[in-house]
């Protein structure tokens, strides 16, 4: 089949895009045709895909003016592609599929301070949105989650059979457990310089507030048996003022990249995820994967995997610091055996998400099309 694939950067900067590489490539290996529409492209990235690059003019001005220009432009050149179907991934309106990998912006935009929910960037997407799902350009959408599906049907009044949630993949042999749980548990907790004996605690994070870091971190006054390793991006200095304020700076890790992240994973006694908004996060399935129970917020599409005491533990109230101090202790209660159960049972709920499953699902829903 020959696909047309539309987004507007190919770098490898975060999980959408990271996603979208790796779909890419495993779309090339499956047969496919691609023809990729975008903006922006870095030779990393062009190295590992196969197919022709169109490139549509990319602004030096305002973010504003190219996001708005890329959905402009794109709209011109898809009818021109010559291909089967064409996949859209981004702020973008004319396609026969779209993904709404980052689930529902207008959903996201709610939880904004009033100075970014009515910016001209966060309007023009949510203009762009509605466009996309009342515009009657696209025929149908992908999303990786029931929550997510149930969101934007409903928000926009869309019929429920244009939509098909397709889960995430994770690659279950690189996020795996470690074969020797000890040894790896001993090695990364020396480099950590934490206690063999502490409970530790997992947060990876790239967007801190939304993630929900303000409650883990005043949760962890009430919890002094607990570590928190903090992965992701570094905390700025209203974040390291609070550290040293509620007098957890001794307990508190920091890891500025994520390479490694799995060793982390299998180190770690539980991640804890308390975010305000997530489509489906991949750190979620990763921890899984890797045998990590975790504390799973509600507002994630992800708790389609999670089994509330048997996979891991639900955050119902994410964003009370007090209620997630009583999950954490909850959590922390577990003997060895109890949270060894969940882990297992967290890695088989997910072992069904391969990328062989996930581009099955999509060439048999490309293939239903009329």
């Amino acid at each position: 089949m020959k696909l047309g694939m539309v987004y507007h950067q190919l770098v490898a900067a975060g999980g959408l895009e990271n996603y979208l590489i790796e779909f890419s490539r495993r779309l090339s290996e499956a047969g496919h045709e691609l023809t990729f529409v975008t903006s922006r492209i870095n030779e990393e990235v062009a190295a590992k895909l196969k197919g022709e690059v169109k490139m549509l003019r990319r602004s030096k001005g305002s973010a504003l003016l190219r996001l708005w220009q890329f959905s402009r432009d794109a709209a011109s050149v898809v009818p021109t592609l010559g291909v089967d179907r064409v996949l859209g991934f981004g702020h973008t309106v004319r396609h026969d599929v779209h993904r709404a990998g980052g689930g529902c912006h207008a959903h996201y935009s709610e939880l904004l301070p009033f100075w970014k929910r009515y910016g001209m960037k966060n309007l023009l997407a949510l203009h762009l949105e509605r466009q996309l799902y009342t515009g009657g350009k696209t025929a149908h959408f992908v999303t990786n989650s029931n929550e997510v599906t149930a969101d934007l049907a409903g928000r926009y009044g869309v019929d429920a059979g244009q939509f098909t949630t397709i889960h995430t993949a994770v690659e279950g042999a690189v996020f795996r457990p470690a074969e020797d749980q000890g040894a790896v548990r001993e090695e990364v907790r020396r480099e950590m310089k934490t206690d063999l004996g502490a409970k530790v605690l997992l947060f990876v994070s790239l967007s801190h507030w939304r993630k929900g870091l303000d409650g883990i971190l005043e949760a962890m006054v009430e919890l002094p048996e607990a570590v928190l390793w903090v992965v992701g991006k570094g905390l700025n200095r209203a974040y390291l003022k609070r550290v040293e304020e509620l007098g957890i700076g001794g307990r508190i890790r920091l890891v500025a990249v994520t390479k490694g992240l799995v060793r982390l994973y299998q180190a770690a006694d539980w991640f804890v995820h308390p975010t305000r908004y997530d489509a489906c996060a991949n750190t979620v399935l990763q921890s899984m994967a890797c045998g990590l129970p975790g504390l799973i917020s509600v507002h994630d599409g992800a708790v389609d995997h999670v089994h509330d005491g048997g996979t891991g533990f639900l955050l119902k109230q994410p964003e009370d610091a007090g209620v997630l101090v009583k999950e954490l202790k909850v959590a922390l209660s577990c003997d060895e055996s109890e949270r060894r159960r969940m882990g297992e049972a967290a890695r088989t709920a997910v072992e069904g998400l391969t990328w062989d499953r996930h581009v099955g699902q999509w060439e048999e829903l490309l293939g239903n099309l009329p």
